[in-house]
């Protein structure tokens, strides 16, 4: 499983790729700091699942999502973001994502992220 982690804080990155490893080790996983580098490395990792923040510099989770529905409707795509507005969460579910965790990453979020990969890793 290919596991693409787009966040711009290097912090909450190396968070999600031990807590992604140590529950699935057979995985891959590569990062990027802002939605261009992770429309980039969406591009040539090909991942399988893309976990997304929404606030962030360059390109935002939104237009990167929007770029990647353009032309790719099954990576699934999970949302960790701290912008917990009504609008912006029926806006990227319209797009099409898997699931949307408000940070911070608590423990009970990492579980349910956890659970959420699970789910849709096995629904393939």
């Amino acid at each position: 499983m290919k596991v693409l982690i787009v966040e711009d804080s290097i912090f909450v990155q190396k968070m999600m790729r031990k807590l992604i490893a140590d529950h699935f080790p057979e995985s891959e996983i590569q990062t990027a700091n802002n939605g261009e580098e992770g429309y980039q490395q969406y591009l040539e990792f090909k991942p399988d699942f893309i976990t997304t923040d929404l606030l962030m510099p360059n390109l935002s989770g939104q237009e990167m999502l929007r770029m990647i529905r353009e032309i790719d409707r099954e990576v699934r795509i999970i949302i960790l973001s701290a912008d917990i507005q009504k609008v912006t969460r029926e806006e990227v579910e319209n797009l099409g994502i898997s699931g949307f965790l408000n940070k911070p990453l608590t423990v009970e979020k990492a579980n349910t992220l956890i659970q959420m990969i699970q789910v849709a890793h096995h629904a393939d």
